[in-house]
């Protein structure tokens, strides 16, 4: 692939993710990844010859992204591990976003099979990545020994899906989600330690 082709190919990805957020997947047509990514329809049409194509193209590129920006921050050893634990979950949480639950719900409801893929993706890269943070957390002593990565994952996501499905100014949602930070930091620090500081 050349560059040229690469170029237009990501143009052709987040072009498409933004009609995605606005339209939805049973909205949106071809023609509106050509008009969002200024690409001819042609060109489209080579790299993805239907909008399922481009929604498992999309999909993956946002999922593989976010995962390497969580494992930058996983990594990132000039932060003591509460600052990377804390950086870890704010990415988290912009990552999901209410047009983004509401294309995940459409998905789950009319294209169960992509959104098996989508699942089975992030389960393969974002939760590992949240898993080896919290299995170091446990590690240096800061979280329960028997803390289970899968169910506080879990626990998160459902958090997260219930906090944006509430109808509420962005300042309340905020005040939310730190207040729902304490709870999940309440849950997972080791008895008898300090919380880790929320920002």
């Amino acid at each position: 692939m050349d560059f040229t082709e690469k170029k237009d190919r990501l143009r052709v990805l987040l072009g498409a993710s933004r009609v995605f957020q606005r339209r939805g997947y049973a909205k949106t047509r071809m023609e509106d990844f050509v008009e969002e990514s200024k690409i001819a329809k042609k060109t489209l049409v080579e790299y993805y010859p239907n909008k399922e194509e481009v929604l498992k193209a999309v999909a993956d590129y946002r999922q593989t992204r976010a995962a390497c920006k969580l494992k930058r921050i996983r990594n990132n050893q000039a932060l003591d591990f509460s600052k990377r634990f804390v950086r870890m979950r704010k990415e988290l949480l912009d990552v999901c976003k209410p047009s983004q639950f509401e294309l995940w719900k459409e998905l789950q409801d009319q294209i169960p099979e992509i959104w098996r893929m989508v699942k089975a993706k992030r389960v393969q890269i974002i939760d590992r990545e949240i898993e080896s943070l919290l299995d170091e957390g446990k590690k240096l002593g800061e979280f329960r020994a028997d803390l289970r990565p899968d169910l506080f994952i879990m626990a998160l996501i459902a958090c997260s899906d219930a906090i944006y499905k509430w109808e509420q100014s962005p300042t309340e949602r905020r005040a939310n989600i730190t207040e729902l930070d304490n709870i999940f930091l309440y849950g997972i620090i080791r008895r008898g330690k300090k919380t880790l500081k929320s920002s």
